[in-house]
């Protein structure tokens, strides 16, 4: 029998990635698992999208509250789950496929409490095309180059209650690498970059709780 896998994130905008991440997981672990957490003023575009559960906190983005809310929801989730994976709306994780035919599977007959993936970012040379603002297809079809990032080892499969810090690099158990990587696509094209950046400050100027500095 397969595990009861459960996948949560946070988001503060509806395009250009996280349709790919619904896609992707939601295909792995069935879309009634995943749950995503998101801000004040920004659940309406989710709410038709099938999910597990959907929470808007009643404040905006901020990152030692996310880091807090999302580490007690997966401790949460976890009587209700056999395994939770963390990961943020642009982190895609595989498995090596001389391991395991999928994550999937990899998740299913994973041993020991947690996993901490091997991070990598996926770039766009100046070569290659732009992707469209929405991607149906393939999403590594036109990108050939990542390269390793040890802030990205993160530790985002687990078993047992972990608390992360915040930007959730690091956490309360040492790391335990597996043959599970991180796909980090943040940087996977410029255009798309350039608007998270726009959307990330536009949650985050009339937050009060957020510093000047990190606004600037």
């Amino acid at each position: 029998m397969a595990a009861r896998v459960a996948v949560l994130s946070d988001a503060v905008s509806h395009d250009s990635i996280f349709p790919i991440w619904h896609r992707y997981y939601g295909g792995l672990f069935g879309f009634e698992n995943l749950f995503l957490i998101t801000y004040a003023g920004k659940a309406a575009p989710f709410r038709d999208v099938k999910l597990g559960g959907l929470i808007e906190l009643p404040m905006g983005y901020e990152d030692s509250l996310r880091q807090a809310v999302i580490s007690r929801f997966v401790s949460a989730l976890l009587p209700c789950y056999e395994t939770v994976i963390r990961v943020d709306i642009d982190e895609f994780l595989v498995v090596d496929p001389r391991v395991a035919p999928s994550l999937a599977g990899f998740v299913n007959d994973m041993k020991g409490p947690y996993i901490t993936a091997r991070g990598f970012d996926v770039i766009q040379l100046y070569q290659e095309p732009s992707l469209p603002e929405k991607l149906d297809g393939p999403l590594l079809e036109n990108r050939a180059f990542a390269y390793p990032n040890t802030a990205l080892n993160k530790t985002c499969i687990v078993k047992h209650p972990v608390t992360w810090s915040t930007g959730f690099h690091w956490s309360t158990v040492y790391p335990k690498f597996g043959p599970v990587f991180m796909l980090h696509m943040k940087r996977i094209d410029i255009n798309w970059q350039i608007a998270w950046s726009a959307k990330m400050f536009e949650s985050v100027k009339d937050n009060p709780t957020v510093n000047q500095a990190i606004k600037d």
